[in-house]
């Protein structure tokens, strides 16, 4: 394969070939019930064409309001237009949630499932305020429907912010406040916990896909998966805190007087390095992606305020390269320059060493 094929190409022949024509195509996932989901569309869109491609090649365009294991979707979609709210579906998960934005002042969230949304959401309400953050005010929560809807934020991501070519040395400042609140938040036995096994299993079911997706899977990932599990189950116990578990650039919004915190769909008790970690490995990432983000000196303050917080370097390098090692899976499935795999397979091994770009940074 030569490296001016587009990335659907190095995937398995079965794929490559049903994804040849009719792109863009965005992401491609896994289906329980047999063959691929396909996400169809360009950059900036709304993540809601999904295909599912069958073992034998077809491929089918799929409905979110079909979606059987959302069957909330058409009732709720339609009480808001008969309220007269305008809708847009901005995100569809399959069988998993669906995201919508309800005129210009709240976002809806319908969930499959009610894992504690509703006690994770609320929180970190009273404790964020006094530390300047903002979490998303809850308009309503629907146990039937399973549907959240929480007022929107003002501000932009800093995600968008850094697409646009600006950096300010307040979006580190931003991201040492929010890590400083979550290092320093007592775990709570009303939440539930994300222990290193669970994210061992996360590693290992993302390998496995990424060695089945991909026509020539390169021999350095395993290593390296093996190598962050072992550290992962070598790291000494440490007490847990509130993590966010998500917790990256499109996960905060800045404005001249507020920032806001967004997403608390998967907050955990964990470990003291797992946001830190996190927003670190993509920190790294949107700068090897053409971001104006310097991510060395934000490394640096990053390790010093974990060193504040009495969390060693090694803690802080073995989860960062945990989330660093979880996107170097991903983006084997999404959209992606030909060279950025094998730079994250480089970028990590000399995080992983102590070595090349990363000699030093946590110190």
């Amino acid at each position: 394969m030569t490296d001016s094929l587009p990335w659907t190409q190095k995937l398995t022949p079965t794929l490559a070939s049903a994804l040849a024509q009719g792109g863009p195509w965005l992401r491609v996932e896994e289906a329980r019930s047999g063959g691929w989901y396909c996400l169809h569309g360009g950059s900036g869109e709304n993540a809601i064409h999904w295909h599912h491609l069958s073992e034998t090649g077809e491929l089918e365009s799929l409905d979110p309001m079909s979606d059987k294991r959302l069957p909330a979707l058409p009732e709720m979609v339609g009480r808001w237009i008969s309220e007269g709210i305008p809708v847009e579906l901005l995100a569809w998960r399959l069988g998993s949630r669906a995201i919508f934005r309800l005129g210009n002042q709240q976002f809806a969230k319908v969930f499959r499932k009610d894992r504690q949304v509703l006690e994770r959401w609320k929180h970190l309400e009273t404790t964020a305020a006094k530390h300047s953050i903002q979490i998303p005010q809850i308009s309503s929560w629907d146990s039937q429907t399973k549907t959240l809807i929480v007022e929107a934020a003002p501000g932009e991501s800093l995600n968008s912010i850094w697409k646009s070519g600006k950096w300010e040395d307040s979006h580190i400042e931003a991201i040492l406040r929010i890590l400083r609140f979550l290092g320093t938040t007592t775990a709570s036995d009303q939440l539930p916990d994300h222990t290193v096994s669970d994210e061992v299993d996360i590693l290992e079911k993302r390998n496995e896909v990424f060695h089945r997706i991909l026509a020539e899977p390169s021999n350095g990932v395993n290593p390296i998966v093996t190598e962050v599990i072992d550290r992962l189950k070598q790291l000494p116990p440490a007490t847990s805190v509130i993590c966010h578990r998500d917790f990256h650039d499109k996960q905060v919004l800045v404005s001249k007087d507020q920032m806001t915190l967004l997403d608390l769909d998967l907050l955990a008790n964990s470990d003291p390095a797992l946001d830190a970690g996190n927003i670190l490995a993509h920190l790294r990432l949107r700068s090897l992606q053409g971001l104006p983000v310097p991510w060395e000196i934000c490394a640096r303050e990053i390790s010093g305020l974990m060193a504040d917080l009495n969390i060693e370097k090694e803690r802080l390098a073995t989860w960062t390269a945990s989330t660093f090692t979880r996107l170097l899976l991903i983006y084997s499935r999404r959209n992606r320059p030909d060279e950025l795999l094998a730079t994250l397979e480089q970028d990590l091994n000399e995080l992983l060493s102590d070595s090349g770009k990363w000699q030093g940074v946590l110190s």
